[in-house]
């Protein structure tokens, strides 16, 4: 009778245990499903306001292209504002082209031989170079634009120059962030290092008020007349 009472205890305490097991399983399943449902909301919030915001750029393009079109169709923009926004776009170019004067922050290059020893026309444009990968936006040796059809040639003891001749010393100017036009220039073996090295005086002046003038339109620089434009 003992032995068939224990039995019956054991079978409820291994009934109750597996019982237990199975809660204690399920709880934490579903404690991990929360957890993976309450990540899951957080970013599915996160990309619904991501693409709000994209909405609402997009709707903010396409009012100022209706807006665009609407001024087209009811004639606002007007026959001067039009004129002006050409004028603009012609300046700009002339610029980029180096007809125009033009002004700036930059440095002053000037080369001089020292003694018996004269500047060359590669010592003038190994400088010029080494400016134009500085990002130097306008340039002139002796006040002569230097744009992109402009020759450098060495005659003696001067210098021919967008069919000019210049004499020393010779001073390029160049417009851009100076501190970066210095130090192109400046670094270990570069360019001053050289030119010191076979006796060419360079002295490197800072300006807040670089004057460029514009190439000269007389026909010896800006030559086209063989040109055609292709359609």
């Amino acid at each position: 009778m003992k032995f068939f009472r224990e039995a019956a205890l054991t079978v409820v305490c291994l009934v109750l245990g597996i019982i237990i097991a199975m809660q204690y399983r399920s709880v934490k399943a579903n404690t991990t499903l929360a957890v993976y449902e309450q990540q899951r909301v957080s970013d599915l919030i996160t990309d619904l306001l991501r693409e709000q915001e994209n909405n609402k750029q997009l709707q903010k393009r396409i009012d100022e292209l209706q807006k665009d079109l609407e001024n087209l169709r009811t004639g606002t923009n007007t026959e001067n504002e039009t004129i002006q926004g050409l004028r603009k776009e012609i300046e700009k170019l002339e610029i980029l082209a180096g007809l125009k004067t033009v002004k700036g922050e930059g440095i002053i290059v000037t080369l001089e031989g020292i003694g018996n020893t004269h500047v060359e026309d590669s010592n003038i444009l190994a400088v010029l170079n080494e400016l134009k990968a500085a990002d130097v936006q306008a340039l002139a040796v002796n006040d002569e634009r230097i744009i992109a059809t402009s020759e450098i040639r060495q005659v003696g003891s001067y210098m021919i120059v967008n069919g000019r001749k210049l004499l020393p010393p010779f001073a390029i100017k160049a417009i851009a962030d100076p501190e970066q036009l210095e130090k192109s220039l400046t670094v270990m073996a570069g360019v001053v290092d050289v030119l010191k090295y076979y006796n060419i005086k360079v002295d490197i002046k800072k300006d807040d008020n670089i004057i460029i003038p514009a190439v000269r339109d007389d026909g010896t620089t800006l030559r086209y007349d063989l040109l055609t434009p292709v359609d």
